[in-house]
């Protein structure tokens, strides 16, 4: 059985956490943190999350849900169709690129009360924005980002935009999705979803746990 390392405030942890049990596969956890060393030999740059599999440890979300996918077959999330594939991939590049990393330069400032920096907000408000509209624009929305099925890009753009959803409340005060109705349709959608819910209600009981590590940590 799998086992996925990691903790349940992390974007990536839910999304991997999601994409297994839309899968329907039986897998156990363990709450880590990075720091620890002997965590190290599961995920070498000590990122989370990583699963244990009957092959040895794999770290990185991509790499996870490649082995996943394949390895679990009888439950695809990804399109058979190359280009439709493709696509979804298009997707999800410009929600990890565009979004999610573009606004993790504002966690420190959210998480840890980093100063300010007028510069970032100059340079990555545009950025948001344009990702943004550009997923309203290319995603099929028939309800789901590919068509009429939950896939892998639902998940991927669904757990980078909660960062970019988190820093346009409350570092720019926009509302990212105001603009774009499609995709406000679909987050609701995807918000409602049960293991969303329950993704979701995990993340937030251990946010608080998540902040205390971080605080242990500046304090060294």
């Amino acid at each position: 059985m799998l086992t996925l390392y990691g903790f349940p405030a992390s974007n990536y942890y839910g999304l991997i956490k999601h994409a297994l049990l839309l899968k329907g596969i039986d897998f156990n956890e363990e709450r880590t943190y990075p720091g620890h060393p002997s965590y190290l030999e599961k995920s070498p740059m000590g990122k989370v999350p990583c699963i244990g599999t009957e092959h040895g440890f794999l770290s990185e979300t991509a790499a996870i849900l490649e082995y996943i996918e394949h390895h679990y077959p009888d439950k695809p999330i990804l399109p058979s169709d190359a280009f439709q594939r493709a696509k979804g991939f298009e997707l999800m590049r410009i929600a990890e690129l565009y979004v999610e990393l573009s606004a993790r330069r504002f966690l420190p400032e959210l998480l840890m009360g980093a100063p300010k920096s007028e510069s970032n907000r100059a340079v990555m408000l545009p950025i948001l924005i344009k990702a943004f509209a550009c997923l309203e624009s290319m995603a099929a929305f028939g309800p789901y980002l590919m068509g009429e099925k939950c896939t892998q890009t639902d998940l991927v753009v669904r757990y980078s935009l909660k960062t970019g959803v988190m820093v346009g409340n409350k570092i720019f005060e926009v509302d990212f999705m105001d603009k774009t109705p499609k995709l406000q349709a679909w987050w609701n959608i995807m918000s409602n979803e049960p293991i969303s819910k329950i993704v979701d209600t995990q993340a937030e009981e251990s946010f608080p746990e998540f902040i205390g590590i971080l605080q242990k940590a500046a304090a060294k």
